[in-house]
């Protein structure tokens, strides 16, 4: 137990590939059925079925069928679903909504133009409408569309019509299923549409490049701006070397890596080169690619799975013909496959447990569970929320997603879903760079308690034979695993207004001795860790180090954790 396992870490979003690394294409295939080839199909990534996911597009008609690509099974399936779908549509966007498990789709084109909204629930199948058409932006086809997972909400930008181009930005959120104009009233990328943006979730920004400005400018565009998302302010970046002016490409930006990767287009004739773009250098180049790219093509959708740090490019067309290819673009070497070790679960502040409980900060170890170097993730000062993948790391209990504190080859660090609550086992799968840990089952307990290793003096310093509290005065203690909360605490996120405290009944001893407990509920700026004010016993023995036991709902904490008392 050190102090990266403490929750005050420093938010550190380093790329575990910042150095240079070969990337290579390769085509998936599919041995039977696969969806028409066309153009303007948009694409995101499911990580829990581990699923591409593509819906419309066109190929002489506007499409609204709907199609699943297995990275398990490597095979395309048509989504048979419910409900009245989207009418059929291209040019539109999709992006994955994680929290809620869904595909949401905006805008697009088809006799005439679109601004609703619409969501597929992943788990039923199932269609809604969350807008209707005219309820926000304007209709619109050839815009961008992020998922901004840090404001739960989606963020789309520019776009056209037949009335013109457009240069706004609106924010569609997703807890209320209402829009909010949030452009900004001074500099702004020109109007264009064609064009695509990425979502760079360790900095908060949304990162906009190339697209079309004919009527306004030039066309094709080869301009690239960033979107602060929690100032809702873009910024131009003018690095010195450029890639071609281009629309109608794919991009997506590779979290793995810290690159924004822009693959082909149409920039006066089709492209088939690959570029990336370094945020922390402000540096454009070509990627290093192993092997054949795909032939020149335009009007192709890209996705990046942050499970398994790659981009999926769909569709498009090439010289000759529309294409219903599926390309993955990926680090050419891959490490071995991450492992956990036997018995290597455990409570994060006390290293020990075999079993877990809902909200519970666990330390898994094993090998290959992330990057060399370690890399601490802090919350998100505009949400409270911490992370729940990122730089290609990412671990499921019962396929809900766990927020990560660090991860690291031999150590991993997560917080155990509260959505586990009721449950006596759990499924738990770690997932690095697309390599996948074997299923461990975890058995499941109200309460697992576990105490951090160190005291906490009335006046704030630390307690030590040299610095010991008097009897009578209080002590502070940190826990976790004291299970679910009241109000309940939400999973990843620190408290706002109240500090939650453990449903289960809570007891602590000092010396043999029971304490008086003043505070005990969810820590300020934490999640998952349990603070405790308790007073001192006069009957402990002064000059002595005392033992401490922590009982919640009947589960009682480890030894060795003492109290020096004068």
């Amino acid at each position: 137990m050190n102090a990266k396992l403490m929750l005050s870490v420093t938010t550190c979003i380093l790329a575990l590939g910042c150095q240079a690394q070969d990337l290579s294409y390769s085509l998936l295939d599919s041995p039977d059925s696969k969806p028409a080839p066309r153009v303007d199909g948009a694409i995101t990534y499911d990580p829990v079925d581990q699923q591409v996911l593509l819906f419309g597009g066109r190929d002489g008609i506007s499409r609204s069928d709907l199609w699943s690509y297995s990275l398990l099974q490597k095979r395309w399936v048509e989504i048979q679903s419910s409900g009245a779908p989207p009418p059929a549509r291209f040019g539109h966007t999709v992006v994955f909504d994680a929290r809620r498990r869904r595909l949401v789709v905006f805008g697009g084109q088809a006799s005439g133009f679109f601004s609703d909204v619409w969501a597929l629930d992943i788990a039923s199948k199932s269609w809604t409408r969350l807008s209707v058409d005219g309820a926000g932006p304007s209709r619109r086809y050839g815009h961008s569309a992020i998922y901004d997972t840090a404001r739960d909400r989606m963020v789309i930008s520019h776009g056209f019509t037949n009335s013109g181009r457009f240069d706004d930005t609106w924010a569609f959120d997703f807890a209320t299923n209402s829009w909010r104009d949030i452009s900004p009233a001074g500099t702004r990328p020109l109007r264009r549409c064609l064009h695509h943006a990425s979502y760079d979730e360790g900095r908060g920004r949304m990162y906009l490049y190339g697209g079309c400005s004919s009527g306004f400018g030039p066309c094709p565009q080869g301009d690239l701006w960033s979107f602060d998302l929690a100032l809702n302010r873009w910024t131009q970046l003018t690095p010195q070397n450029s890639p071609p002016p281009r629309q109608q490409y794919g991009m997506a930006f590779d979290a793995m890596r810290d690159k924004l990767i822009v693959f082909g287009g149409d920039g006066n004739g089709l492209l088939s080169d690959t570029w990336e773009f370094d945020p922390g250098s402000g540096v454009w180049q070509p990627t290093a690619i192993t092997g054949a790219p795909p032939v020149a093509r335009n009007r192709q959708e890209s996705v990046y799975a942050s499970d398994r740090g790659v981009i999926f490019s769909f569709g498009g067309s090439t010289e000759s013909e529309l294409t219903n290819e599926l390309w993955s673009l990926e680090p050419s070497v891959r490490s071995a496959s991450p492992k956990i070790f036997p018995g290597g679960i455990l409570n994060a502040f006390s290293a020990t447990g075999d079993a877990v409980a809902p909200g519970q900060i666990v330390s898994l170890y094993g090998e290959g569970l992330g990057p060399t170097a370690g890399v601490a993730f802090g919350f998100d000062p505009q949400t409270g929320k911490l992370p729940t993948s990122g730089i290609g790391v990412s671990v499921t209990w019962n396929d809900i997603l766990s927020p990560i504190f660090y991860a690291q080859s031999g150590q991993t660090n997560v917080q155990v879903p509260y959505e586990l609550e009721g449950s006596t086992e759990a499924r738990l799968r770690l997932t690095v760079n697309g390599q996948v840990t074997t299923i461990t089952m975890v058995p499941v307990k109200p309460t697992m308690p576990g105490l951090f290793p160190q005291v906490w003096n009335q006046d704030g310093s630390l307690n030590s034979p040299d610095n010991p509290a008097s009897v009578g005065s209080l002590i502070v203690l940190y826990a976790t695993g004291q299970g679910v909360t009241n109000p309940r605490s939400q999973t990843g996120s620190y408290p706002e207004g109240s500090y939650p405290e453990p449903v289960a009944a809570t007891a602590l001893s000092i010396g043999g001795h029971e304490a008086n407990i003043l505070f005990r509920g969810q820590a300020p700026g934490t999640a998952g860790v349990m603070q405790i004010n308790a007073r001192v016993p006069e009957e402990v023995a002064r000059g002595t180090s005392a033992p401490i036991v922590l009982s919640v709902g009947g589960a009682s904490t480890q030894s060795g954790i003492f109290v020096a008392v004068r």
